[in-house]
């Protein structure tokens, strides 16, 4: 796969959110850019609160059964009838993508950084991620859903319970579906106004 670099501006017009994403993933060299660019996003009181955790080869199926079984506890929580159909789509959802980053705020107790500004931090290290992996040619998607806020799996990523699932960066190349994505809207229409004082 030729990799040629991409203008910024045609990066952000050009990035689409794709569903099914397979090889070439990323490679550990281009990971490890699309992770810096992640890292350089705006941080407040520079906290870095952003924590990347990777997701391939056997790491995505033995993670498709953490969050299966993260499915069948809530039911249970619930006292709801668990859907097969449903805990299958967990135990394989990681499978629509050969590399897959969890993206996480880890929670710093500042006096002077609230916590939302550090989670907004870490959306916009996601934002940068997607960017930097459209510059590369890959396709990316951000996901997240109920399973971002279920305790038990932070618990299996190593966060304490104070701290947030920011959603699941999945990288690969876009797979020939035939279909044409349409282009983005660009225009400002509705977006914008400008503040005048009364007086």
């Amino acid at each position: 796969m030729v990799i040629t670099r991409m203008d910024l501006f045609e990066a952000i017009a050009s990035r689409r959110s794709i569903a099914r994403l397979g090889e070439p993933a990323p490679d550990d060299e281009q990971l490890r850019r699309i992770l810096a660019a992640a890292a350089c996003a705006p941080d407040h009181g520079e906290l870095r609160p952003f924590r990347f955790t990777v997701l391939r080869g056997p790491g995505l199926v033995a993670f498709g059964n953490v969050l299966e079984d993260a499915y069948l506890a809530r039911c249970a929580d619930r006292g709801v009838e668990p859907m097969a159909a449903k805990a299958d789509k967990e135990r394989t959802k990681l499978g629509r993508a050969p590399l897959v980053v969890v993206l996480s705020a880890v929670r710093s107790m500042s006096a002077t950084v609230p916590w939302e500004e550090q989670v907004a931090a870490c959306a916009a290290a996601a934002q940068n991620a997607l960017l930097a992996a459209t510059a590369l040619g890959f396709g990316s998607m951000w996901r997240t859903g109920e399973v971002c806020y279920d305790g038990r799996v932070k618990t299996a990523l190593g966060l304490r319970q104070e701290d947030a699932m920011v959603g699941f960066l999945y990288f690969g190349t876009p797979l020939p579906d035939g279909r044409v994505r349409r282009p983005r809207v660009t225009d400002l229409d509705g977006l914008v106004q400008e503040w005048i004082p009364d007086h």
